[in-house]
């Protein structure tokens, strides 16, 4: 780390000058870039989950190759703003952007197979079936094929899906500049004294080329065509279906529909970044080059590309993150003890997390432009917040219980049927008790989960007395 010192320090240097009204992004950005990486590990923990809850179910491992697929795209999809990387790590590492357009033309069959999990038909059991082996070969050899030949219909990779530009500034003055292709800059870099506090500073961006806009639409126009399907497919089920296959069918459609929606939100970002530009989208666009940004009169599009650009990224991870957490949900509610509890926590959890972290940036980005201490806005947001966090997450755990509604295994189900038993005469005597934990004992139950599903039992007996 010679180039820009201890990485700890650079860090620091970055994450303490974020200050986008003054195009000074590029800590914003990398803390996106921990999240969507985050993000993808949390999938891939939720993959590991659902293989092991039933690894020979053609169903668990649809959904578990799909969410896979999901936590690579996720991982890759920002990962060139997460560290200081050298000209030649930039040029080694652009398979990641091929990485990362082969999933996405992936999840275009992925989504489209869901419904075929729900259909009674030949085609439909051929479909299911080729998830035991075929599907896992051939699903990614064939995005790759489709990407590759699509690629070099443009003229290669760099020229289909967009390079990656990389700036150096040691100090004040000419930086150095370079490309993933191997191409030079049609321009020398630009280090403003602005951006004084952050030298020496690393960066790296990647353009958006013709066949990679393309391919941004594809997994939309799959979710929508499922979400669709699945609604119009599955009316029996929603008529006539148990009551775990109800649940089952509205998770799934809840995670295709929730799926829609943020990649909307990152297709309308990717819009309003094009529409942004001032000239074509090229190497010639970038806060180095002092002859289409200047400091001194910072343009409006160098402030508005900065808050948008991660958002294509974390509306796409927000989306993987939604349908992860309801698919896993869908899959495991009934194969693991206490999965849609912790599932549900998690969810809130990470509500409230982002939450908290999208309020603090923007206070202590106002407070930094209106006063000067961007740190008081930190303090002023996250006081209230902490203070308030009882009824904040008391609304979070609402919407995660409309979302991932209570659910028991067989397991639970049969504890929960002798509990009822005990409760006929509204009372456990002391030789119910020992009955009931035998029974726990027996089923493999802790003490924490038998509480928990007493205390559902309950409440549940509660709301019916009224309603009597």
């Amino acid at each position: 780390m010679s180039e820009v010192g201890p990485l700890f320090s650079y860090y620091w240097r970055i994450f303490t000058n974020i200050d986008i009204m003054a195009g000074q992004p590029f800590g914003f950005w990398t803390l996106m870039s921990f999240f969507t990486i985050l993000s993808g590990f949390a999938l891939l923990f939720l993959t590991f989950l659902i293989y092991r809850a039933d690894s020979k179910n053609p169903k668990n491992r649809f959904i578990g190759m799909m969410l896979f697929t999901e936590s690579i795209r996720c991982i890759a999809v920002s990962i060139f703003y997460a560290y200081p990387y050298t000209l030649e790590q930039i040029q080694s590492l652009y398979v990641i952007r091929i990485i990362f357009y082969t999933t996405g033309i992936m999840l275009f069959f992925l989504y489209l197979s869901a419904p075929f999990f729900y259909i009674e038909s030949r085609f439909s059991k051929w479909v299911v079936k080729s998830y035991n082996y075929r599907a896992q070969i051939f699903i990614p050899l064939i995005s790759f094929s489709i990407l590759f030949i699509g690629s070099m219909s443009y003229g290669g990779f760099h020229e289909a899906l967009g390079e990656s530009l990389w700036i150096y500034c040691e100090g004040v003055g000419d930086g150095v500049g370079g490309t993933s292709s191997g191409e030079s800059l049609t321009y020398t870099p630009h280090c403003d004294e602005s951006l004084s506090a952050q030298f020496p500073l690393m960066w790296t961006t990647t353009l958006i080329g013709p066949y990679a806009t393309i391919i941004f639409f594809i997994p939309l126009i799959a979710a929508i065509i499922t979400t669709l399907a699945i609604t119009f497919t599955t009316k029996e089920i929603s008529k006539n279906g148990s009551t775990s296959q109800k649940n089952e069918i509205w998770a799934i459609r809840l995670g295709f529909i929730g799926k829609t929606v943020f990649q909307f939100l990152s297709l309308f970002a990717l819009v309003i970044f094009l529409s942004l530009l001032p000239m074509e989208s090229g190497p010639e666009l970038s806060w180095f080059n002092d002859t289409a940004f200047n400091y001194d009169n910072i343009p409006t599009w160098g402030i508005l590309i900065g808050v948008v650009t991660p958002l294509i990224s974390v509306s796409l991870v927000l989306a993987a993150l939604f349908e992860g957490f309801v698919f896993s949900y869908a899959v495991m509610k009934h194969e693991v003890l206490g999965i849609d509890e912790r599932l549900r926590k998690t969810f809130t959890t990470a509500l409230f997390a982002g939450l908290g972290g999208v309020l603090f940036l923007l206070a202590t980005e106002l407070m930094e432009n209106a006063a000067g201490v961007g740190w008081l806005g930190g303090v002023l947001i996250g006081i209230p917040f902490i203070i308030l966090r009882k009824p904040i997450f008391a609304a979070f755990s609402r919407i995660s219980i409309s979302v991932m509604p209570e659910a028991h295994t067989g397991i639970e189900e049969a504890y929960l049927e002798a509990f009822s038993i005990a409760m006929d005469d509204g009372i456990v005597t002391t030789d119910e008790r020992k009955m009931l934990n035998l029974q726990a004992k027996t089923l493999g139950l802790d003490e924490k989960r038998v509480q928990h599903l007493e205390s559902h039992f309950l409440a549940n007996l509660e709301q019916k007395i009224p309603d009597e």
